[in-house]
């Protein structure tokens, strides 16, 4: 769905904002491009919608050249920037209404798509002002904009900024709603890496104006994690900690009601450990509720990532 290869933006100071970058996106995915500030997301992102020309390399958008075909590809992305602009004396019919005219749309089949997009996005009550909105109404509607003319992909940039935490949940689950329901693609910038953990399947990591990594979530806290560490749930956690510690090349700590066992032996070692544990709580008749590898959230990668502790320059 979007490709580039090679991508690189070089400005007229001489400032390399994006270098070599190859990026793979698939229809359907929701990925999220992640980098610290001055990283170049805002420059990959203006090369990707057409709004600012590469310097070198190539971009792919539904299989089509930018080069050759950016008028093409417009038709068939949405962008919700940042900071976008609203008429406040318009309701957001009226809104929904005039973009669909800037974009050429057919107007009799607007008459059923807008009304159904503003239910989409939960504002189909609503026929105020927009400067009536709150911020998380006018981010719906700024959705539903994106919207108007059935693109197959929408970018969204921090689309989450500046809500409260429930006003972040209504829109994380609006953009899961829109992503299966429109079968649209999602690609967001957001530094709310929760936003991110909870969208994204995929995800994009950029430091310095190159990729760092990319992949499925799950498979970069796979690899990233501490290798050693587990988490276990018993019904006696005292009982269950004291047992513990007489076995060899074993640390535990406490967390919360769980604790954290961290094993300094090789992965056979590991699982004799694990073994060994096993038996001696079921010997004194303590129940096992979990006991999982511990996995680091999407903020621990991101951190480790650009802080420089892994990584690979691709």
């Amino acid at each position: 769905m979007i490709q580039t290869r090679h991508l690189s933006k070089t400005y007229a100071n001489g400032f390399t904002a994006v270098q070599d970058l190859n990026l793979k996106i698939e229809k359907g995915d929701i990925f999220g491009f992640l980098g610290p500030n001055g990283a170049g997301k805002t420059t990959t992102i203006r090369m990707l919608t057409g709004l600012l020309k590469p310097s070198h390399g190539e971009i792919t958008i539904g299989g089509l050249d930018m080069a050759r075909q950016s008028t093409e590809i417009k038709k068939v992305i949405g962008v919700l920037p940042e900071s976008h602009g609203y008429y406040a004396w318009m309701t957001g019919r009226e809104y929904l209404k005039y973009f669909a005219q800037l974009y050429g749309q057919d107007m009799k089949d607007m008459r059923t798509y807008i009304p159904y997009l503003l239910e989409k996005v939960g504002l189909g009550s609503r026929n105020k002002p927009i400067g009536q909105y709150s911020r998380g109404m006018r981010q719906r509607l700024g959705i539903a904009k994106t919207l108007i003319h059935h693109p197959q992909i929408i970018f969204l940039d921090e689309p989450t900024l500046g809500l409260d935490p429930v006003g972040q949940k209504d829109i994380q689950k609006l953009l899961l709603d829109l992503n299966r329901s429109l079968e649209v693609t999602v690609f967001i910038t957001s530094h709310l890496l929760k936003d991110i953990e909870v969208l994204c399947n995929k995800v994009a990591i950029v430091r310095n104006g190159k990729l760092i990594e990319q992949g499925e979530i799950r498979s970069l806290q796979t690899k990233y994690g501490e290798q050693n560490l587990m988490r276990l749930k018993t019904s006696d956690p005292a009982k269950t900690s004291e047992i513990i510690k007489l076995i060899a090349s074993v640390d535990v700590t406490e967390d919360g009601q769980a604790l954290l066992i961290r094993m300094n032996e090789s992965e056979p070692g590991k699982q004799r450990v694990k073994g060994q544990i096993l038996k001696l709580l079921l010997a004194e008749n303590v129940d096992i509720y979990e006991f999982s590898k511990v996995e680091p959230t999407m903020e621990e990668v991101f951190f480790r990532l650009v802080s420089g502790e892994g990584g690979n320059q691709i």
